[in-house]
């Protein structure tokens, strides 16, 4: 299990940490203007053997991991981004990518069929496990969500309306309600 652990007043002082203690290190969202919050991310079974840090500019906003083992892939939502980090490191540079949200990050969720599925402040999209886009649904502002992977559908609340939109998983066409 990968968890955010130690907080840094600042991108300088989690490097140094990063530079005394690993070979190797990456502090995601490092070039942001401001920056809120500065995060570490540790794992209580070794998965990592290298530093992994967020600069989150975002104010309460949570970021997420999520350690998916069979793809040797951590992924990380924060601000308006999903980074996938490669946990294999055979060369001297940690692999990532990452993918732009059409808004602020709120959820990540692995889908049954091994996509990610991903909640954002207007809407819900659906990626690979490469991070190529399948589907994109943007709706009013999102402040619930519901996912019944067995059925196929994800639900979301919209803020003003209280309007709940149901979305199949699979294409991204919204639902009769």
């Amino acid at each position: 299990m990968i968890t955010f652990t130690e907080s840094y007043d600042s991108v300088r002082e989690m490097k140094y940490w990063f530079q005394d203690k690993y070979k190797k290190w990456l502090i995601l969202g490092s070039n942001h203007e401001a920056i809120y919050e500065c995060r570490s991310l540790e794992s209580d079974s070794n998965e990592l053997d290298f530093g992994l840090g967020i600069a989150v500019a975002s104010r309460g906003v949570t970021p997420k991991a999520l350690l998916v083992e069979s793809y040797q892939t951590v992924y990380v939502g924060f601000d308006s981004y999903i980074a996938a980090v490669s946990i294999i490191q055979p060369s001297s540079t940690i692999e990532n990518r990452l993918f732009r949200l059409n808004g602020v990050f709120f959820d990540l969720l692995l889908l049954k069929n091994g996509n990610l599925c991903i909640i954002h402040e207007i809407g819900a999209q659906v990626v690979t496990r490469e991070l190529t886009e399948v589907w994109d649904v943007s709706t009013g502002i999102v402040t619930d969500w519901v996912i019944n992977d067995e059925q196929g559908i994800l639900s979301l609340t919209e803020m003003f309306t209280g309007k709940v939109i149901n979305i199949s998983i699979s294409t991204g066409a919204i639902l009769p309600a």
